[in-house]
């Protein structure tokens, strides 16, 4: 578990026995939405009456340094947490947390953490006019996308989650909404070859199957080793620019390639020509691969659009450079028994035939291609 997330469950152990002292028999379990808790049912005699109740609000400013291959992109921007009054057992359980609440509130997918930064502004709660307390948590830092679809590489949308957890107050002892506060991303997101699709936040109860070593959570939940938290789920969508991938990544292909179907309808006479071409393009197709191969993650555990594209025509390479062979040894074995201007004639015209299926499955196999990745049936 990361470090910031359990930071301040020491002082959750140390407070066991005042907790258990505010629990009210009478109070009813808290309903929340979007909750997925693995069927848990909270003990309705172990659920605060009075939890934290607060409007919680976020914004990303900056999106910036995607990287593939780690699946890890950063992030700036604003947390804050509105509220009228915080509950009295609070000021017992955990006094700072009492003073401010928005210290509650812990990043849960941040990757080197040493290098996180987060800053309280004010240093205090400020009174609005509203009559809600509020106070903001700037942050920066480098988050990690774990999963990511490359399906589609390159004309792929993807889903970068920022996941934000009230980890010092289980689920049920708060009881906080997400406040929409016009724009999330407040600024396009500077990351190359893609666009801003939308962005949504997620609230959701984010679950452990464990305790922590707090025996106390075994009772509030009515579970072994168990414990669960309020969390919210900003998910940032991007769409890969399809003129730019094809201009990048398809369009030297396509050059190559119409090169290689267009072999065949060499004259056989001029045999060298028709055997240097589909050797040549197989050689450019490898480079070509793995050029766009240097910006995937290492190792992925299904073909991409890509992949399958490029291994289909590097197929249609291999065919053309063997036929080509077929039919140049043909052309010299006629020259023993004096047919070679027939068999000229011959090839001629089974090259055109040959040309003719090579153009067909080049242009359809794309399309079923891109039709399995998107149905996630990759042959």
């Amino acid at each position: 578990m990361f470090t910031m997330l359990k930071m301040s469950q020491g002082a959750r152990k140390t407070q066991e026995i005042n907790k258990k002292g505010l629990n009210k028999k009478d109070s009813n379990p808290i309903n929340y939405k979007n909750a997925d808790c693995d069927g848990i049912t909270w003990n309705g005699n172990n659920i605060q009456e009075n939890p934290l109740r607060a409007y919680l609000g976020i914004s990303i400013s900056t999106l910036y340094d995607l990287d593939l291959t780690s699946g890890s992109y950063y992030a700036e921007g604003y947390v804050w947490l509105r509220y009228k009054d915080v509950p009295d057992w609070m000021r017992e359980w955990d006094p700072e947390i009492y003073e401010c609440p928005l210290k509650t509130v812990g990043f849960i997918n941040v990757v080197e953490a040493q290098d996180f930064k987060t800053q309280l502004e004010p240093s205090k709660p400020t009174l609005d006019d509203d009559g809600h307390y509020i106070q903001w948590l700037e942050y920066s830092g480098k988050f990690i996308a774990t999963s990511l679809d490359l399906s589609l590489f390159p004309f792929e949308t993807i889903v970068l989650p920022l996941c934000i957890e009230l980890d010092d107050l289980y689920a049920g002892e708060s009881d906080v909404e997400y406040l929409p506060s016009g724009q999330v991303i407040t600024a396009p997101p500077s990351i190359n070859g893609y666009s801003l699709k939308h962005c949504d936040v997620i609230p959701y109860i984010n679950t452990y199957q464990t305790n922590w070593g707090f025996q106390y959570a075994n009772s509030f939940f009515n579970k072994q080793n168990f414990s669960a938290y309020q969390a919210f789920r900003i998910e940032t969508t991007l769409t890969r620019d399809p003129w730019n991938s094809f201009v990048n990544i398809f369009l030297p292909l396509v050059i190559v390639m119409i090169i290689v179907i267009t072999a065949p309808l060499v004259a056989i006479q001029d045999y060298q020509t028709k055997l240097a071409i589909p050797a040549s393009a197989l050689l450019v197709l490898v480079f070509l691969q793995d050029g766009y191969k240097k910006i995937l993650p290492p190792g992925l555990n299904y073909p991409t659009l890509a992949d399958l594209i490029y291994t289909f025509n590097m197929f249609i390479t291999i065919m053309v450079f063997l036929w080509s062979l077929i039919q140049t040894k043909l052309y010299f074995a006629s020259q023993l028994n004096g047919g070679q201007l027939k068999q000229a004639q011959l090839a001629g015209l089974m090259d055109n035939q040959f040309f003719l299926i090579t153009l067909f499955f080049s242009l359809l196999a794309p399309y079923l291609f891109y039709k399995s990745c998107k149905r996630k049936k990759i042959w």
